[in-house]
């Protein structure tokens, strides 16, 4: 059975970027804990036990590689260049996005 995600606009995430702020739990958690957030989110995104464990101990130094992931899997468009960029200049607000993309 195939599950269809609706995104607002065709090839655009469904948060913004700086909607992070919206959910004080969810930047709290990011900004305080971010290892263990990134494990919550590569679990929400699909990935294997393995990849989220490398994900949270070598966060954020494969941020850029989960939102590639995350961008395949939902069809949302941009490169790597942007996801390098957002990833090392802010990562928390970055892995609060992935997260609520699956989770809402």
């Amino acid at each position: 059975m195939a599950v269809v995600y609706h995104q607002p606009n065709a090839g655009d995430f469904r948060h913004s970027l700086f909607g992070c702020c919206d959910n004080c739990s969810d930047c709290l958690c990011a900004y305080f804990c971010p290892n263990c957030y990134s494990y919550c989110a590569s679990q929400d995104a699909g990935e294997g036990t393995l990849m989220s464990c490398i994900h949270c101990f070598l966060f954020p130094f494969t941020l850029c590689c989960l939102r590639h992931s995350v961008r395949g899997k939902r069809g949302i468009e941009g490169g790597c260049c942007a996801d390098l960029c957002v990833s090392y200049l802010c990562p928390c607000c970055a892995i609060i996005q992935i997260r609520r993309e699956f989770n809402d």
